[in-house]
């Protein structure tokens, strides 16, 4: 992940729609609005998998995580998140549910 972070001006950046802005990918913000933490997950995972030679140069580094970030977005883009997404909560076996009648109330 050296490599991603070692880009100039990849440490200032703050949202997802700054990092889409930053590597010129097009986006839908209603989709990024909503779908953000999942884009960016997925990304984060990319990064760390992604074997960047040391001999890369700083455009190939940038282009490298254009690309990801691009797939990234893509993955979730006009698509179901619990299809796509890696978070815990959705690789859940068995579903939650608590039924009404199973409720408390809590006296403070």
């Amino acid at each position: 992940m050296d490599w991603f972070t070692s880009l100039e001006g990849v440490d200032e950046l703050e949202t997802a729609e700054a990092f889409l802005d930053f590597f010129g990918i097009p986006y839908e913000a209603a989709q990024v609005r909503s779908k953000r933490l999942h884009i960016m997950h997925h990304f984060n995972q990319q990064i760390k998998k992604a074997q960047a030679d040391r001999c890369l140069t700083e455009q190939g580094r940038f282009l490298l995580a254009r690309t990801l970030l691009a797939d990234s977005y893509q993955a979730f883009h006009h698509h179901e998140v619990k299809e796509h997404s890696t978070l815990g909560v959705y690789s859940r076996l068995t579903p939650s549910f608590v039924g009404f009648a199973q409720l408390q109330e809590v006296c403070l």
